[in-house]
């Protein structure tokens, strides 16, 4: 063997040269001296009859061992001596045999062989510790559940079982919290994890590494500090390695972000590593926006003791077009001149007016002029700053006022010559209203007179309303075409504004609509929750042309509002019973897609997040129970239901009274979910995409459609690549139109959109206390600009406080100010 092979490990060499000059107290080997001699001269007078010197010794303990009475010292000494003596093995099993028992011979230890004893028991007590210490850092804890607000679930093959604080935390399992909730889990080396609401996680041992797999959701690790080893979070995109240091890991359909607050974070990704330090934060994805490192552990309840205050960022220059704007402000619309804005602005002005008579005829006044004025800008648009706004207002007599375009000049001293400009290229009959830095103008008689006011006044109410705290939200966010409608005055079932953006992200256009509340969601615009991973699409294959999924606050308030539109009594008295608790045995979280051909047969998903399955199957019997009493009253033919284990899963079906297989539905439980689908294999389909990891959200396209923003997770997500799926529909569509003389050139019937390649799209809603943001990539199916441009928005004007009475609070509540 070579000296190098000979050489010690230098971690143990170092730590066996620090044992052998640690300096003790002679008054401390004085006292283990004594204690050792203690226990030598106990062992060396203890009672003969507490051996066991022989086999008849041995077969005495035959009865105990089989009631469970013996002790697990005693029990070790007996199986082992089974195992090497035949006869008693014989007799164990009840062959009589009969034997000599060997006369007893006492032997005296020598006083040295017992010192030789004493010092390996010592020796291999400390080798263990070193170990134990060596491999998990500040020593081995009992991994366990530290606190639970709320439900707390273990995820096996067997099912899904509830965890309480207090009980020990299961290795290499999937530990999920519901809606609702939050945990704090504590791990095998002592480090702590705060699991956020619908956060899913799993620990494991290898070696001296313990990893942890966060499958979706938050979590906020407070990592233990260790000589050795690390402690890994994997995501599906990135795995992080800390030792000893405070960090907060979001893993979400987007795709993972991570934060932190202490030390150091070691963050790999595509064979590329980067290190963070306090402050720091890392993302994934193109798609996701970076924030705010103290907003990922706002939700945290240490939050006061993790994050420390810091000052607050000076406030952003405010604009001063919205700020000057009056308090009466009804409408407000932003055109930046960079990106081709103003033009684009002008021509959907003109394509509005020329394919919607009903708008043309309605803004027959100050939408012409507006298009006009959009033209002349061009020639001036040098001499103004980066935007231009479009506003009306309420003057002194309550009327509505407008429109009035307000710019900032490109220099301080070109508001006076600017003036004349505008007027040569504008026409006489155009008002301007000049200030230092600013200048207002509108085609309208007598509305600057009203509007001049707010040009000499101080910042005043507008700037405070939830409508421009939208609009500078927009702003910040880079380059955008924001408008918004100031709704306080109208209210309709407690809206407050309604805000509608585009901008280009990349070389993609995004639009977004955003629903301000006045106070907390209520009613039907309660129901959505706010932005959650959604682990139903897990269940979705990448191949999906069609997904609509979407999470919910509470699924029983939800079956209650939707059983009170349908009927004027109460809800709680119209909702079946069977409905009440297969509700409140769900999640909150669904999924509907369609993976797979269309024809003959649908290929649909729906994935169903389900809390306590045992509690939904059985109202799911009894709803069907209740089904086929009525039917036979009605002389009509009662449901199929079948129950089957293949491979130890059991399956369900539920069938039509007529073999029909677009009647049926086929359905399992796993991993929390309820699966179904039109047949057994699309099911199984379905469980095999969870089980390989590969679902739509893995998708290229899905990700690239998903717009860019600061969320990780959508509320509510349509997303739809048809592409050619729909074409076999769409040939029957035209030869039906064609057949009545309805048809379009293409075949495509009167109002029916083309069918035959559909391009792919993304819309994706947001749920916040107060507002409901729908963002949309793409051109979505049946709303498409030309849509809107050609009559929908004329009726969605119209329509407008009917949605708001439908979507709004039920009550009216005091304003966010």
């Amino acid at each position: 063997m070579t000296p190098e092979e000979n050489r010690m490990d230098p971690d143990l060499e170092r730590a066996v040269t620090e044992i052998r000059e640690e300096a003790i107290d002679p008054a401390v080997v004085e006292a283990a001296a004594a204690h050792v001699w203690a226990r030598l001269a106990e062992a060396a007078h203890a009672a003969p009859a507490d051996h066991i010197r022989d086999c008849a010794g041995f077969q005495a303990l035959f009865a105990d061992y089989r009631s469970s009475r013996l002790s697990e010292a005693r029990t070790l000494l007996l199986r082992d001596h089974l195992h090497a003596c035949v006869a008693c093995r014989r007799a164990f099993e009840g062959k009589v045999v009969e034997f000599v028992a060997p006369p007893a011979v006492r032997q005296r230890v020598p006083v040295s062989a017992r010192w030789a004893v004493a010092a390996t028991v010592l020796v291999a007590a400390g080798a263990s510790l070193w170990i134990a210490v060596d491999r998990l850092g500040t020593g081995s804890a009992r991994p366990m559940v530290e606190s639970v607000n709320g439900n707390l679930y273990e995820i096996t093959d067997a099912g899904i079982m509830p965890l309480a604080a207090g009980q020990d935390l299961p290795d290499g399992v999937e530990i999920r919290t519901a809606r609702d909730s939050f945990a704090v889990l504590r791990l095998r080396d002592g480090s702590r994890v705060e699991m956020r609401e619908r956060s899913d996680f799993s620990a494991s041992q290898s070696g001296r590494d313990l990893s942890l797999r966060l499958g979706r959701g938050s979590v906020i690790v407070e990592a233990a500090k260790r000589r050795s080893g690390h402690l890994f979070v994997n995501t599906a995109d990135c795995r992080v390695a800390v030792t000893g240091t405070v960090f907060g890991v979001n893993a979400g359909m987007k795709g993972s972000r991570i934060s932190v607050i202490q030390g150091e974070v070691h963050v790999a990704q595509e064979n590329q590593e980067k290190v963070l330090h306090p402050g720091d934060q890392e993302v994934t994805s193109a798609s996701l926006e970076p924030g705010a490192v103290q907003d990922d552990f706002a939700w945290s309840r240490e939050r006061d003791r993790r994050v420390r205050t810091r000052p607050a960022a000076a406030p952003a220059r405010v604009r001063r077009r919205p700020a000057r704007a009056p308090a009466s402000t009804i409408f407000f619309v932003s055109i930046p001149q960079a990106g081709g804005f103003l033009d684009q602005a002008q021509e959907m002005l003109r394509r509005k007016m020329a394919q919607n008579p009903q708008l043309r005829d309605t803004m027959a006044g100050p939408l012409p002029a507006m298009d006009t004025m959009l033209g002349k800008l061009r020639a001036v648009r040098g001499q103004l700053g980066d935007e231009i706004a479009i506003l009306a207002f309420a003057g002194p007599d309550g009327k509505e006022k407008g429109p009035v375009f307000l710019a900032e000049t490109a220099g301080e001293g070109l508001a006076g010559t600017l003036a004349g400009t505008l007027k040569a290229e504008l026409g006489s009959s155009v008002t301007i209203a000049s200030r230092p830095g600013l200048v207002a103008f509108s085609p309208e008689h007598g509305v600057l007179e009203a509007f001049a006011p707010a040009l000499d006044a101080a910042p005043n109410a507008f700037a405070a309303s939830p409508c421009f705290k939208r609009i500078a939200e927009s702003q910040a966010g880079g380059i955008s075409l924001v408008a918004c409608a100031n709704l306080d005055r109208q209210a309709p079932g407690g809206m407050r504004y309604v805000a509608v953006e585009q901008k280009l992200a990349g070389s993609q256009s995004e639009s977004r609509a955003t629903l301000g509340f006045d106070g907390p969601r209520t009613g039907i615009a309660g129901w959505l929750a706010a932005p959650a991973p959604m682990g139903s699409l897990d269940y979705v294959s990448p191949e999906a042309s069609f997904v609509a999924a979407f999470a919910v606050n509470d699924p029983a308030a939800v079956m209650d509002d939707l059983m009170g539109l349908f009927h004027r009594a109460p809800a709680s008295e119209q909702a079946p019973q069977e409905l009440r608790q297969a509700a409140a045995a769900l999640g909150g979280e669904f999924a509907l897609a369609l993976d797979g051909p269309m024809f003959p047969v649908p290929s649909w998903k729906l994935a169903i997040e389900v809390y306590d399955p045992a509690r939904f199957q059985a109202a799911l019997e009894r709803s069907v129970e209740t089904f086929d009493r009525q039917a036979a009253k009605s002389g009509g033919k009662p449901l199929r239901t079948s129950r089957e284990t293949v491979n130890g899963r059991v399956y369900y079906t539920i069938a039509g009274g007529d073999p029909n297989p677009l009647t049926e539905v086929h359905y399992t439980y796993a991993g929390g979910y309820a699966i179904a689908g039109p047949s057994r294999a699309v099911v199984n389909s379905a469980l095999q995409v969870k089980s390989a990891g590969n679902s739509v959200t893995r998708s290229a396209k899905f990700v690239s459609m998903t717009p860019r923003d600061r969320y990780m997770n959508f509320s509510a997500l349509i997303y739809q690549n048809l592409g050619t799926t729909l074409a076999p529909l769409a040939g029957l569509l035209g030869a039906f139109g064609n057949l009545h003389g309805g048809g379009m050139p293409g075949g495509i019937p009167g109002g029916m959109p083309d069918l035959s390649n559909i391009q792919p799209s993304f819309v994706a809603a947001y749920g916040e206390p107060d507002r409901i943001t729908i963002a949309a990539t793409g051109t979505p199916l049946g709303i498409g600009p030309a849509a809107l441009e050609g009559g929908s928005l004329s009726g969605l004007a119209a329509n407008l406080p009917a949605l708001g009475q439908l979507l709004g609070t039920g009550k009216p509540r005091p304003a966010f100010r």
